[in-house]
């Protein structure tokens, strides 16, 4: 029986992003952000319902990245929730 020799890959690059599970303990309140596609420019938009950050992106997977990783300024939070007549999260 011929011999056979195992190679261990190092190094390998993956075809397609690695999605990581979502903390949502991470948070500390439900922050609203939206991934949207903006057929007009061919950029998707993302956007912040607390502290109204936004960021325009080329692919999916980098948008959905900022709106994970996305944390909200609490000073600016706390400030446009006293304009606009909300509560701060």
């Amino acid at each position: 029986m011929p011999e056979t020799e195992v190679i261990a890959m190092t190094n390998v690059i993956p075809l397609r992003p690695v999605r990581r599970p979502r903390r949502p303990a991470a948070r500390p309140g439900l922050v609203l952000v939206s991934v949207e596609w903006d057929e007009g420019r061919g950029l998707y938009v993302t956007a912040c319902a607390r502290c109204c950050e936004s960021a325009t992106l080329h692919h999916l997977a980098d948008a959905d990245t900022w709106a994970e990783t996305h944390h909200c300024d609490p000073e600016l939070a706390a400030l446009l929730a006293v304009v606009l007549d909300q509560v701060a999260a």
